[in-house]
């Protein structure tokens, strides 16, 4: 098979997959972007947003709020494709686009795959598996590493696929090299979107001992070796550059720096006790049966009974993809099949095990390696379906035959119920706008472009929707009730200093109960300066919140005039001017 023949379906393949690729993109559509256009769940996607546009900006992977620079807990994998995004269309491209835009590609590259190694119908099933996982919608339209890291490990196993083809085995000796470096260099750029990924590398052993290379010499497996290496250790190689110069240590990590009591040295971030005891969030049943119901198709059982619906694939896809297992393995012939069979399946259980131990437990966690589980369902689903064909049309099949033929046609139907009862519930879905958003595009309307702006909404997502050169931004407090838009990492800065920590943090009016004289003064001089100075407030969502800006607000009128600008349901905007008594002489 050639190149050309590998990498471009026929015209019908490509009519097939266009329309499974639009599907997707109604799917991820169907609810809404609130949550992706304002970066939830944080402070995941809030820091994926901000190192994509300090990449962009030459700052760096990290964070930059306050005026002051910190480390992203986050590695800068999905931070590097963020920036891509932000340098080809601008930094006021939604971030949350591009994980629509890799997922759809995610599920032309299912397809590809499928259709590379099997049959049309197999390459339909595994598209429409994947474009209709609930899962995979969901952080689509997140901005999540998740559904990218998904991308870039479908790269690496068409690297892998053409690496070993027959095609590469009688082209010259450095195309074939080529496409080993290019498995690296995405095994690589998957570890550092996510460095529990580096199990990718389980599966390369896995397959290349389960189905050896046609060129086993040591030449050969060196040059192969030597240029996966070197792939690798390219997007590694940065990544632990990156570390030494924002962390100190090429071997330190973002997470130990802001929340060491979990991943800290005294941490127990991965642990045996999470196999089968709770773990987070508001998980009972361990990580061992969260995942083996998964991967079952039966996940559904351990959530709301009046809403069993499974997380990653139905129990009919569960079943069709061991028949597909069985089936590739048992098939003579067709190594280049197993190789990538045995890939995928080492490293989704290398991944799934490694999770097992973790003290946070999500089904996404494992959808970067659950590609192969749909290349199985619709490999299982057709070869199923050509097997019962063949006894319905043979007048003297036997008993048991005709019960599997029919069994096949029973799991036909509940896969098509399945799939057909997830689209029918993701169209119906009401979907839901962003208030917050529209509201700080309205508020960035109005301020003076040299304004310093005091606010209780996270600093972080006021640099990114109030982009501003010349605007300052100043905590109101260093609180965190839990609120939706509430400054998560300056509550955290705060915490680290009161624990010890001597580096710099971005003031607050409010560092306890009482007004801080020495800002309240800065605040003051500032005006007397000709700067305006404005506050901006979000909503309260409870009312011991409400209570507490209450407070604030009735020391603030005490040293300064508070004029309405602007007020919606989601914020409210105030220009300060001092009392007359605050004047500077």
């Amino acid at each position: 098979m050639s190149a050309a023949q590998y990498v471009l379906p026929d015209h019908f393949d490509g009519i097939i997959v266009t329309a499974i690729v639009a599907l997707a993109a109604v799917m991820i559509r169907s609810g809404g972007i609130k949550r992706g256009l304002e970066l939830m769940p944080w402070p995941d996607g809030l820091e994926y947003a901000a190192a994509g546009i300090n990449l962009a900006k030459g700052r760096g992977a990290v964070l930059h709020f306050g005026g002051y620079t910190y480390p992203s807990r986050y590695t800068g994998g999905y931070p590097l494709i963020l920036e891509f995004f932000y340098r080809l269309n601008g930094e006021d491209f939604p971030a949350l686009y591009a994980s629509m835009i890799l997922g759809m590609l995610s599920v032309f590259g299912v397809y590809l795959l499928t259709r590379g190694q099997f049959w049309r119908l197999g390459a339909t099933i595994a598209a429409l598996l994947l474009a209709l996982s609930p899962v995979f919608i969901t952080y689509s339209s997140l901005v999540m590493s998740d559904v990218p890291t998904l991308f870039v490990t479908i790269c690496a196993a068409v690297m892998l696929v053409i690496a070993t083809s027959d095609y590469a085995a009688q082209s010259p000796g450095w195309m074939q090299l080529s496409a080993w470096l290019m498995f690296g260099l995405f095994a690589g750029f998957s570890t550092i979107s996510r460095p529990t990924n580096a199990a990718i590398l389980v599966g390369l052993v896995v397959c290349v001992v389960m189905v050896p290379l046609e060129h086993r010499d040591l030449a050969s497996l060196a040059k192969a070796a030597i240029a996966i290496a070197i792939g690798f250790a390219i997007p590694v190689a940065w990544q632990l550059h990156q570390n030494s110069i924002n962390l100190g240590s090429a071997f330190a990590s973002g997470y130990a720096w802001w929340v060491p009591e979990v991943y800290g040295a005294g941490g127990r971030t991965f642990s045996a006790a999470y196999l089968f005891g709770p773990t987070m969030p508001r998980n009972p049943h361990g990580n061992v049966l969260v995942y083996v119901t998964t991967l079952l198709g039966l996940d559904g059982m351990l959530g709301d009974r009046g809403n069993p619906r499974y997380f990653l694939y139905p129990f009919a896809a569960a079943v069709f993809a061991i028949v597909g297992f069985v089936t590739i393995f048992r098939a003579p012939g067709r190594s280049r099949t197993r190789r990538l069979m045995w890939f995928g399946l080492g490293y989704l259980a290398a991944l799934t095990a490694l999770y097992c131990f973790y003290v946070f437990t999500d089904v996404a966690f494992i959808l970067p390696g659950a590609f192969v589980l749909f290349i199985a369902a619709g490999c299982g689903t057709e070869a199923a379906n050509r097997y019962a064909r063949n006894v319905f049309k043979n007048p003297n099949r036997k008993p048991y035959k005709l019960a599997a033929a029919a069994g096949v046609i029973v799991l036909d139907l509940l896969l098509f119920v399945s799939l057909a009862s997830e689209a029918a519930v993701r169209l119906g879905a009401q979907p839901v706008e962003s208030v917050m958003i529209p509201a700080l595009q309205s508020v960035d309307a109005t301020l003076p472009h040299d304004a310093i702006v005091v606010s209780n909404i996270s600093l972080q997502v006021l640099e990114l929707y109030l982009p501003g050169d010349n605007l300052h931004f100043v905590g109101l407090n260093s609180l965190d009730p839990g609120e939706t838009f509430t400054d998560y990492h300056l509550h955290r800065l705060y915490e680290k200093r009161a624990a010890g920590w001597n580096g710099a943090v971005p003031p607050v009016v409010f560092e306890s109960e009482q007004i801080s004289a020495d800002e309240s003064d800065s605040l003051a001089a500032a005006i007397g300066a000709k700067t305006p100075v404005f506050l901006l407030l979000a909503a309260p969502e409870s009312q011991q919140y409400a209570d507490v800006l209450k407070s604030e607000l009735d020391q603030l009128q005490q040293k300064f005039t508070i004029q309405p600008q602007l007020q919606n349901e989601a914020v409210a905007l105030y220009r300060l001017t001092p009392r007359d008594s605050n004047l500077p002489p």
